[in-house]
């Protein structure tokens, strides 16, 4: 299912007859519903929970979470972020901007042995870091549905760019991270950094 029709079934999930589960004044009910999106052979699972706190009247937010059996945690755009930088070699670079774009552009819809040569025994395996990087950037258009924004080419711009760090020298993991956390401001793309953003870029949401 690619993101037209998932943010759909998503919206469907956090909404209650199609109106949005506002928070309460006291923000008592934050992340009260949960929702299983993704069930594994391993006993792990993606769970998203809500309403989030960027919940308002106009848009519904909610959390991405791994349930890895034992225990639940939210999954941030920073752990993506460093999970891609440490499967990242001067080998695969290629192959790993290839993938990111790939999710960006096509969802779940990709195909593992396109990149069996990327080390997924680091960190995420490929079903796990493929969807989880899939319902963040639904939640990214969710949150930013105005032509204005970003949305989820936001998060995707900084998972090239955290891979980028990894074959260069003129920029580092910890810029993109403080990139990734900016408040009321959207970063410039980087010039040096040649046709990093190009495939990205030309989502149309």
């Amino acid at each position: 299912m690619g993101y037209t029709e998932e943010k759909k079934t998503i919206i469907d999930y956090i909404t209650h007859d199609g109106k949005i589960i506002e928070l309460e004044r006291d923000n008592s009910n934050l992340k009260a519903y949960c929702k299983i999106l993704v069930n594994y052979m391993n006993n792990k699972k993606i769970i998203i929970r809500f309403p989030g706190y960027k919940t308002n009247k106009q848009h519904s937010d909610y959390c991405v979470c791994l349930d890895d059996g034992y225990e639940e945690h939210p999954i941030s755009h920073i752990e993506i972020m460093n999970d891609l930088y440490n499967k990242t070699n001067y080998n695969n670079y290629d192959l790993m901007k290839k993938y990111i774009e790939d999710v960006a552009v096509n969802g779940r819809e990709i195909e593992f042995e396109t990149y069996q040569d990327i080390d997924f025994n680091i960190g995420f395996n490929f079903n796990e870091l493929t969807d989880l990087m899939f319902y963040i950037a639904i939640q990214e258009d969710i949150n930013y549905p105005d032509t204005r924004y970003q949305g989820r080419k936001m998060c995707f711009y900084r998972y090239l760019e955290a891979i980028y760090c990894k074959i260069s020298y003129s920029h580092k993991l910890d810029e993109v991270i403080e990139r990734a956390t900016a408040k009321k401001y959207i970063p410039p793309k980087w010039q040096d950094v040649g046709d990093l953003y190009s495939i990205v870029s030309n989502i149309q949401r």
